[in-house]
C-alpha cells in the first residue's frame, strides 16, 4: 500500500493480497482434484453427477428433492436410472436408462422434447455414456380412464410425483412418431429385455423398433462390444423367444 495523505492509502494491502492469492490457488486445487475425481468416476455415475449439476431436481411438497427425477428446460421432466442387463458384464457401468421424458402438453410442437434429448445427449457424449429407452407414448389421466392435458411444469409435477395420477399408454399411431422422433434423435435398435421377460406372454413384449440406445462416439470399444449382440435382433435370445 502506498501513503498518498493523512490517513489515506492507495492499494492493496499485502496480507490481503496473499490471502486472495492463497484463495485462487486453492481453488484451482479444488477444481483439478474434482475434475480428477470425476474423471476416475464409471461413465453412468458421471452421467448422473453433471445432469444433476446441469438439470434441477424437483421436489415433493416444495421440500424433498425426488432421487432419478430432473426438470430439462422449462417444459420437460425426465427419470433416469443406471440400468443392468444380465448378459452385459458392466453394462451398470456405461449404460443409463430414460425411464420417461414427458413435455408439457402446453409446451409440445414447440421443440422442446429434442431441446431435452440433445441436453441428454451432450451429457452422455461427455462421459462416454450410453442411453437407453422405450418408445413407448404415454399421458397422465386423473380418472384413469381419460387423458388429461397439463398446462405447466408444476402440474406435471404434481400428477407425476405428488399425486401420481395413473398412467394411460396411448396408440400405436403415436408410437410410430416416437420412432420416428428417436431414429432423428441419432438413437438406434437394441434390445433392451432380460430374463425377466420369460415371465410374461411374448405377446405383451414391446417390438425391437420400439427399443432404443444412443451410443455416443466417446463409449469405450471394449463396452460396445459388449453390447453388439444386441444391436442384431437376429442374434438376440430374448428377441427370438
Amino acid at each position: 500500500m502506498k501513503c498518498i495523505g493523512v490517513n489515506q492509502w492507495t492499494g492493496v494491502d499485502p496480507a490481503t493480497a496473499e490471502m486472495i492469492a492463497e484463495l485462487g490457488q486453492w481453488a484451482k486445487h479444488f477444481q483439478k482434484a474434482e475434475q480428477e475425481r470425476l474423471s476416475r468416476m464409471p461413465p453412468s455415475e458421471r452421467f448422473l453427477r453433471l445432469a444433476s449439476e446441469r438439470f434441477q431436481r424437483p421436489k415433493i411438497f416444495g421440500i424433498a428433492p425426488i432421487e432419478g427425477y430432473w426438470r430439462i428446460g422449462d417444459w420437460a421432466l425426465a427419470e433416469m436410472r443406471k440400468i443392468s442387463l444380465d448378459d452385459v458384464k458392466d453394462s451398470g457401468r456405461f449404460l443409463i436408462h430414460l425411464q420417461s421424458l414427458y413435455v408439457v402438453d402446453a409446451a409440445r410442437g414447440s421443440g422442446e422434447g429434442k431441446r431435452a434429448i440433445e441436453q441428454i445427449k451432450e451429457i452422455a457424449d461427455e462421459c462416454g455414456c450410453g442411453v437407453t429407452l422405450f418408445a413407448k407414448s404415454f399421458a397422465f389421466s386423473r380418472e384413469g380412464h381419460v387423458p388429461n392435458a397439463l398446462q405447466t411444469f408444476e402440474e406435471l409435477r404434481q400428477a407425476a410425483l405428488e399425486e401420481k395420477w395413473p398412467v394411460l399408454y396411448l396408440p400405436e399411431w403415436d408410437i410410430e412418431c416416437l420412432r420416428f422422433f428417436y431414429e432423428g434423435c441419432g438413437f438406434q435398435n437394441m434390445c433392451l429385455y432380460d430374463s425377466w421377460v420369460y415371465q410374461r406372454p411374448k405377446e405383451e413384449d414391446l417390438p425391437f423398433d420400439s427399443q432404443f440406445v444412443y451410443l455416443p462416439n466417446s463409449l469405450n470399444p471394449a463396452w460396445r462390444s459388449q453390447i453388439e449382440h444386441r444391436l442384431n435382433r437376429d442374434m438376440c435370445k430374448f428377441c427370438n423367444r
